[in-house]
């Protein structure tokens, strides 16, 4: 990297955000949402917002192969996070949908998402977040537009 200003900041940065998580992950508060990779948790979070949709529309969402889902899918159902139901108007197709424990990865999900960036926040100085904002509006790290 050619700015090594800008390396150890990072750097910094990224031992923060592993001491915000350890902190996080102590209370023992996650060990549903923990057990999960992160294509499992963007099924159940999808589940929430679009219940009873097919593995098809999942993968076509979450711009996942078919057969990534669909073995998400078999683990998750397997492991009570999701079930599957005959669709009614089309009886080839199976709907997904969130069992209550499925709800409670999600609710533990949604928390540590909330606990965490108010641990980032706090890493910044309020009169910041805009110019940070705008950072990350013009990177390829992220996008909210997606």
């Amino acid at each position: 990297m050619k700015n090594e200003r800008l390396e150890a900041y990072l750097a910094r940065l990224m031992h923060d955000l592993a001491e915000i998580n350890q902190e996080i992950f102590s209370s023992g508060e996650y060990n549903d949402f923990l057990s999960l990779c992160n294509n499992d948790i963007s099924i159940l979070a999808l589940l929430k917002d679009y219940p009873s949709e097919t593995a098809k529309q999942v993968s076509i969402r979450l711009n996942l192969p078919k057969t990534t889902v669909v073995s998400a899918v078999s683990r998750l159902v397997k492991r009570g996070y999701m079930k599957r139901e005959q669709n009614s108007q089309d009886g080839r197709e199976q709907l997904l949908m969130l069992t209550d424990l499925g709800k409670k990865v999600n609710q533990e999900h949604e928390q540590y998402e909330k606990y965490f960036l108010q641990g980032f926040m706090k890493l910044f100085r309020e009169e910041d977040y805009e110019a940070l904002a705008d950072i990350f509006e013009r990177s390829r790290v992220c996008s909210i537009s997606k």
